[in-house]
């Protein structure tokens, strides 16, 4: 998915609120903007995929900042609610069809997204909201059609902390199933997304094959710095599970098949882009 006009907008605001994050010091945060604001228009021009252009602008604000990880306290958060949602959480999986349950729970952990213009993380009531959007179920269900795929090769793309936590319930369901789990986290710290430290602290190890990262740390896949274990597992994957928004304006402009997007829209892009209503969970395997 290539940058859309209202994708500037978003990725300033995030900007703006990790600096927040951060210091205090407006002539700074004045710099940062600035410098932020010049590469988003380079970028803008060039019309490439957002997931890439917002991975150069988050670079060099946190060479800016002085910092490696701003969300570092509000991972942590994530995470704990997360935790705490786990029992609720199993609970619906078990009642019924385990593995759509599993990925409905792992998609709502797709929620915990900071800095998403116009979207706010229930991180202080997560357990309500899981049973409220469990309820709502997903605008597009494709987890018959991912559930036989999952027998075999999966590669598994991980977004967020806490989202992690529940991502572990799927990937239970599809060692259930037989297949085989590359699990992959970022290799450096950006945004809110998960890490190996996420990965240890959900406790990954215990269900997947093995852990992988993405390289460098980008918002979602750039190919060109993917460790070569991990490319070779896209390449030869029977299935790619691809979390979140970034993922998907990655990967929906590349040639992998057998791409199941598990994510909720959580900007109008992305929902336009899909062909869905923004806070619809979607289950669409491409």
């Amino acid at each position: 998915m290539r940058i859309h006009a209202r994708c500037p907008s978003c990725l300033l605001n995030r900007v703006y609120q990790e600096c927040r994050y951060i210091t205090d010091d407006e002539d700074l945060i004045g710099r940062i903007m600035e410098r932020a604001m010049e590469i988003v228009l380079e970028e803008y021009r060039k019309k490439g995929v957002n997931a890439v252009s917002a991975t150069r602008v988050h670079r060099e604000v946190y060479r800016m900042l002085g910092t490696h990880d701003p969300y570092a306290d509000v991972k942590k958060i994530a995470n704990e609610q997360a935790m705490n949602a786990l029992p609720v959480a199993r609970k619906y999986i078990e009642n019924g069809d385990r593995f759509r349950n599993a990925v409905i729970a792992s998609i709502i952990g797709n929620s915990f997204d900071y800095g998403v213009l116009g979207h706010e993380v229930n991180d202080g009531e997560f357990e309500l909201y899981f049973e409220r959007e469990f309820k709502r179920g997903l605008a597009i269900d494709d987890t018959d059609e991912i559930r036989h795929l999952a027998k075999g090769n999966v590669v598994y793309l991980a977004d967020n902390a806490g989202e992690i936590i529940l991502d572990r319930l799927l990937v239970e369901e599809i060692k259930r199933l037989g297949g085989f789990v590359s699990f992959v986290v970022r290799g450096k710290p950006v945004l809110s997304d998960a890490t190996m430290e996420d990965a240890r602290i959900a406790g990954i190890s215990e269900v997947a094959d093995e852990i992988l990262t993405n390289g460098k740390g980008a918002i979602g896949i750039i190919e060109e710095e993917l460790p070569e274990d991990t490319k070779e597992r896209l390449e030869n994957a029977d299935l790619i599970i691809s979390k979140g928004m970034a993922n998907y304006e990655c990967l929906s402009e590349g040639d992998y098949s057998n791409v199941a997007f598990l994510l909720k829209a959580k900007c109008e892009p992305v929902a336009g882009d899909v062909g869905v209503k923004v806070g619809d969970m979607v289950a669409m395997l491409r």
